[in-house]
């Protein structure tokens, strides 16, 4: 039995004849729960109707050409993450094209809220904008026009974002021939509309607004990003998906936790990593001296170096050896690496860095804190480790004469490391990430 309904119901509703009505009785619980699932209960409501337009207009394409293909593996409404944030249904693809769905939330709605963010972001762009009105209250739907890039590009050229980062466009601007869609669906090749390239600027525009991001996105508590953050801050938020998961998951959390890790987060997405993995091959790049890392040589080579730096070979062998007591086993292999800070008192950052078997296309990262002077009076630091999801450690040493504290993490060739030592005080020694690209 077909999904539609019949002629009478038009009638019923007085709704256009030209429309091809769709039933939704069958979808409201799967949509439901879909939107019950955001965190955000402020946002359930919209990734409600989004999913509702996503079932509407599958049902219609199998209706009227069961032979396109839909993918929603890039669907913003089923990433909660985005779908938080994002009021389209964006990313979803038909065959070779992408398509953004617009919810309508009446069927007689005239003028059609478009998020900026679908239009003036690569990220988010897509070759067709598909209205899809929705009737909740009479479980029904419609598609109801559609609009190419380049056509919406040409009417919002004439248009000024509303404070809410929407433009608003009315319904006749859209083409309400549906069945043109379906053509091009099924005939035009993607290339035929040329969607805009990411630019390689990200980082910079991140950078720019990086301090005021730190104070702004904090105070956010579930509101739209809109009310918070100038346009410029919210591009910057938008096209930065670790950030992106970061506010997702800022949502009912321990806020002071939470802005520890942001503070990480933005040096490791803005700052110039140090590629360790060039130091296993003894191709030592000019951050080691520019970032004043001294490197500890190997075994065969202590007879050679000065008597300073023999003692911290002979310092870093002992604290070595009893870290290996606790059952970690550094190779002969590792690189060896250290920087003496100043914060309230002398510290001096110790870093050993080695791959595991090339088949875990892995790598470890072990961090030890010390005090230099042994006559200092007692103070306490703090020594964090973050990567781009969470911080992964917190250490606290507390100076005595031999005190020291270690910490260890493994990632994958793709992973970045922040190390940060803090004082009670609140002086910060911020490292460039760390990365091992082979």
């Amino acid at each position: 039995m077909s999904n539609f309904t019949s002629d009478f119901t038009n009638d019923l509703f007085d709704i256009d004849n030209n429309l091809e009505i769709i039933n939704l009785e069958e979808q409201l619980q799967p949509a439901f729960v879909i939107g019950t699932q955001i965190n955000n209960q402020l946002r359930q409501w919209q990734v409600y109707f989004q999913c509702l337009a996503l079932f509407a207009f599958e049902e219609w394409l199998q209706e009227r050409e069961p032979s396109l293909t839909v993918n929603t593996d890039n669907l913003s409404t089923l990433q909660q993450q985005y779908a938080n944030l994002i009021d389209a249904a964006s990313n979803l693809e038909v065959g070779n094209f992408k398509v953004c769905l617009i919810p309508s939330m009446l069927l007689t709605n005239e003028e059609i809220a478009i998020p900026r963010a679908v239009i003036d972001l690569p990220e988010y762009t897509a070759h067709f904008y598909v209205v899809v009105g929705i009737d909740e209250e009479l479980e029904i739907a419609a598609v109801k026009g559609f609009l190419r890039y380049e056509q919406l590009v040409n009417i919002k050229a004439t248009l000024q974002p509303e404070a809410d980062w929407n433009y608003y466009i009315p319904l006749i601007q859209f083409n309400q021939e549906v069945d043109q869609l379906l053509l091009y669906l099924q005939c035009l090749a993607p290339t035929a509309i040329v969607l805009p390239e990411i630019p390689a600027s990200r980082q910079d525009v991140l950078s720019r607004v990086q301090t005021s991001l730190l104070n702004l996105l904090p105070q956010l508590n579930n509101r739209p990003l809109w009310e918070v953050l100038t346009w410029e801050q919210g591009k910057a938020v938008l096209t930065t998906p670790t950030i992106i998961n970061w506010l997702y998951q800022s949502i009912n959390q321990n806020t002071a936790s939470l802005t520890k890790h942001l503070s990480d987060l933005l040096q490791i997405l803005t700052q110039q990593a140090v590629n360790v993995g060039q130091w296993l091959v003894n191709r030592v790049d000019d951050a080691v001296q520019t970032l004043s890392w001294q490197l500890i040589p190997a075994s065969q080579l202590r007879s050679t170096v000065e008597s300073n730096e023999s003692n911290i070979v002979q310092e870093l062998e002992v604290i070595l050896n009893d870290i290996q007591e606790n059952q970690l086993e550094i190779p002969s292999t590792a690189v060896r690496i250290y920087q003496d800070i100043r914060l309230d008192k002398l510290l001096r950052l110790y870093v050993i860095i080695w791959s595991l078997p090339e088949e875990e296309s892995a790598w470890t990262l072990l961090l030890i804190l010390k005090a230099i002077n042994k006559n200092q009076s007692v103070s306490r630091f703090t020594l964090r480790i973050s990567d781009e999801i969470e911080v992964l450690d917190e250490q606290e040493l507390i100076t005595d004469d031999n005190n020291y504290i270690y910490t260890q993490v493994e990632g994958n060739y793709d992973d970045k490391f922040l190390a940060t030592v803090i004082s009670e005080t609140g002086q910060i020694q911020a490292f460039p990430p760390f990365e091992f690209i082979r």
